[in-house]
């Protein structure tokens, strides 16, 4: 019993540094790296950017200004054994009947893990070679109130495994909402991870002394503009990310300490010639923090597309993404696929 706790606590520490992705390595924090290459690129400052390639998990609303329809599939390069993969779908739709306004869904799941764990016992004898996984699956769904506004909410699932029969799930809820202010200029919000959380169970390893651990999720608050430069064929966004981590018993316990981060991020799109993108970004810059750039993720990226036909597109897009603490990058390549 005492190597199979040894174990687990081990796999929970490597999990937690391995899949660090936002200040203190909160629970959760796969789901916080981004989604697809153009999303890593320009640093996941999407929630309010409706000139692009969209990603609705960004923001449930944006997906009523999807106009065609976009699949996206992706696979990170990682070290430490980690993994990250995406794949979705977004596309704005008429309901029946319905002359004016629209609505839009995103469908989307990022698995995540950490592979090729060594497992030891207290004396240091091989006891086996394990892994983790995290999941999300994602609908989303948005609604035109008009031609300004558009609102949206997410349903999310997790489900993640620690430790052979150790695993959980959790549902959450996300809330958005987008205002197109004129034709170059939108404005975005998300409230997002409302009740999510990790629940660990090991009675079924340990009967009568096995225990329930329970991680909760932050709460994010996102605000963001995005403006689109017509002139200059660029497309330029701003986002303010808060942390709300604080606990039940922390706000019984007036002394107790939270962690509310803000973070910016910033990320821009430029049009080169035909169908070939640039983009770039910084990520993770920290208002709380006495060393503003101290944790930052600078980010870059391409995207080069093609048509074959009126109604088909494909596309791929590469995104390069420093991370601290370690000297290898971020890397993403994903493919893209457009219809009518």
């Amino acid at each position: 019993m005492i190597r199979k706790l040894f174990l687990i606590l081990s796999i929970l520490m490597l999990s937690s540094q391995c899949l660090h992705a936002q200040l203190g390595s909160y629970a959760g924090a796969f789901s916080r790296m981004g989604f697809s290459a153009r999303g890593l690129a320009m640093s996941n400052s999407g929630v309010s950017d409706i000139f692009g390639d969209i990603s609705g998990i960004y923001n449930p609303a944006l997906s009523t200004f999807q106009e065609d329809g976009k699949v996206d599939l992706g696979y990170t390069f990682l070290n430490l054994d980690r993994r990250l993969n995406f794949l979705g779908f977004t596309k704005k739709f008429k309901l029946p009947k319905q002359e004016k306004g629209g609505a839009g869904i995103t469908l989307a799941w990022i698995n995540a893990g950490v592979s090729d764990i060594d497992g030891r016992d207290n004396d240091t004898r091989q006891i086996g070679m394990f892994s983790t996984f995290e999941n999300e699956f994602y609908f989303g769904t948005g609604f035109k109130l008009s031609d300004m506004i558009s609102i949206g909410v997410g349903f999310k699932l997790y489900y993640a495994k620690l430790f052979e029969e150790v695993t959980t799930t959790s549902f959450a809820l996300d809330f958005g909402g987008i205002y197109k202010a004129n034709e170059n200029l939108a404005i975005g919000i998300t409230l997002k991870d409302i009740g999510a959380k990790y629940e660990w169970q090991t009675s079924q390893l340990y009967g009568s002394n096995g225990n329930t651990t329970e991680d909760k999720f932050p709460v994010l608050l996102d605000i963001g503009a995005a403006y689109n430069l017509k002139k200059h064929n660029m497309i330029v966004s701003l986002a303010l990310q808060q942390y709300f981590t604080k606990t039940e018993s922390d706000f019984e316990n007036s002394t107790g300490e939270n962690s509310n981060n803000t973070i910016v991020k910033f990320g821009v799109e430029k049009l080169i010639i035909g169908q070939f993108k640039l983009r770039a970004g910084i990520d993770r810059m920290d208002l709380s923090s006495d060393d503003f750039f101290g944790n930052i993720k600078p980010s870059a990226g391409f995207g080069i597309s093609k048509n074959f036909s009126k109604s088909i597109n494909l596309g791929v897009d590469y995104s390069f993404q420093l991370e601290p603490y370690t000297h290898n990058p971020i890397q993403n390549i994903g493919i893209v696929f457009k219809f009518k």
